[in-house]
């Protein structure tokens, strides 16, 4: 009976996604900015996943979050649950730094293209650097970004160390850091599986660091603070 319902889930989110992918590619096209599209779109998307996924989402520290300021909201990651979580409980226009095989997706990739999203290359140095620069050049422009710096789900639970890449142009800036932790995603939807088990989210919203707070410790060990402050909202 599970794999049932699972299959009705799975094919509910994926017509919700062409649904949403195709009308914000619509919606940026006649406004002429991606901005409506990356609020309203997502906030669509993510609250009928979440539903469809019988996931009830308690978010603690959402005060941390302003719409005013432009800031990096960097995240662990445990699941393919994570980015509905987030794009639920930010509300805001904000992009995502993205492996690029995600723009290839049929609709998903292509609305994704046309808002702005930022695509990096994981095995390539230069290219991940211009995708750094691109997203500050986003911040800089007034718009917030979100990040997983550990690259990619981790497969036993614990946390990957963070790339350093988000943290250079942070310190570059003195770009308000926003800490996010993310617990019990997995147990939703486990890595690399597509069973879909309703549950409890919890997402901690934690105060902006900033860099320039922070003038002794370099890109590496800005990465490192923010881990260990990421950690440390998991445990609370």
């Amino acid at each position: 009976m599970w794999r049932v319902l699972n299959f009705v889930r799975i094919l509910l989110i994926a017509i919700m996604t062409v649904f949403c992918s195709t009308a914000g590619t619509v919606l940026t096209i006649i406004t002429f900015s991606p901005n409506l599209s990356a609020k309203l779109m997502p906030r669509l998307w993510s609250g009928f996943i979440l539903r469809v996924s019988g996931v009830k989402l308690i978010i603690t520290g959402r005060e941390h979050v302003d719409v005013a300021r432009p800031s990096i909201y960097v995240s662990n990651h445990e699941s393919q649950m994570d980015i509905p979580a987030l794009f639920y409980a930010l509300w805001i226009p904000s992009f995502f730094i993205a492996k690029k095989e995600i723009r290839r997706i049929p609709f998903m990739g292509w609305y994704m293209i046309l808002a702005g999203m930022i695509f990096v290359d994981r095995k390539n140095s230069e290219s991940a650097r211009q995708s750094m620069k691109a997203a500050a050049k986003k911040i800089q422009n007034g718009k917030s970004v979100i990040s997983f710096p550990e690259g990619t789900r981790n497969r036993d639970g614990k946390m990957l160390l963070f790339k350093r890449g988000t943290f250079v142009i942070a310190k570059e800036g003195n770009i308000p850091i926003v800490p996010i932790s993310i617990k019990g995603a997995r147990e939703v939807v486990a890595p690399g599986e597509f069973r879909i088990k309703p549950g409890t989210v919890f997402l901690n919203i934690g105060k902006p660091i900033y860099p320039g707070d922070h003038p002794e410790l370099k890109e590496d060990q800005l990465a490192n603070f923010v881990r260990e402050e990421v950690i440390r909202l998991r445990a609370t």
